[in-house]
């Protein structure tokens, strides 16, 4: 029987190279995101701005032929970088919808839409969640709420139902390029972050999508329903 993945975030970053290691372990992938850089015969592509809450309230998840699915919940934007006296109400609207109220509704039908099989769902969370970073202010509230949200879920136990918060660390995406062409006067982190670029600090997209894949195929042995890519060892 096929192994399917439902994953959103797939144009770059984690979610494409988590999607092409599932494709290279023959899963069949439905992706979901602005931009497509995938090409093979078990991908399937739908274009979709997941801060557009009409596009995602109206998304029909596909019919499939699968006993176990798995969904990850990876897109993401770390919004605008500034106090947040600064921030824009559209900036901070267009933030909580892809961040927090896209994953949320996504949730619910992917629990509603494959009852009785067996499901993985995955939030990529962030460390974030449980740190108050200045100029980050959607940021940190919106993972901080998906950690939330994913307790909830858990503590609710749905019917064949695993479900996990991953933070993935600090990892070398257009995110970490986003924070390091921050104004210094608008973040007053930038050179922290700076220096895990310039010491090679920064894990790569490969090796967080092989830990993250390493959960998947060994959830059973995580007990907390919030995990650190940086506490799976592949050694």
């Amino acid at each position: 029987m096929a192994k399917v993945a439902l994953i959103t975030g797939t144009g770059g970053g984690i979610g494409k190279a988590v999607t092409e290691l599932l494709l290279a372990e023959d899963y069949i992938v439905y992706g979901y995101s602005r931009t497509n850089k995938i090409n093979h015969p078990n991908f399937n592509f739908t274009s979709i701005d997941l801060s557009d809450l009409s596009k995602v309230s109206t998304l029909v998840l596909p019919t499939i032929n699968t006993d176990e699915v798995l969904l990850i919940n990876n897109a993401a934007t770390i919004g605008t970088i500034v106090p947040f006296d600064k921030k824009q109400t559209n900036d901070i609207i267009q933030e909580y919808n892809l961040n927090l109220v896209a994953p949320t509704i996504l949730c619910r039908k992917f629990i509603t839409t494959y009852p009785d099989d067996k499901k993985l769902l995955i939030n990529i969370g962030s460390g974030a969640a449980n740190s108050s970073i200045p100029s980050w202010s959607t940021y940190c509230a919106t993972k901080s709420g998906l950690d939330m949200l994913t307790q909830v879920i858990a503590d609710e136990k749905h019917k064949n139902l695993t479900v996990f918060s991953v933070h993935p660390g600090i990892v070398d995406t257009n995110m970490q390029k986003t924070i390091r062409e921050t104004e210094a006067h608008l973040f007053p982190l930038l050179s922290k972050f700076t220096a895990y670029h310039n010491n090679n600090e920064l894990e790569t997209t490969t090796i967080a999508a092989q830990k993250l894949y390493y959960i998947i195929q060994n959830f059973s042995e995580f007990t907390k329903n919030i995990l650190s890519i940086r506490d799976v060892n592949l050694n």
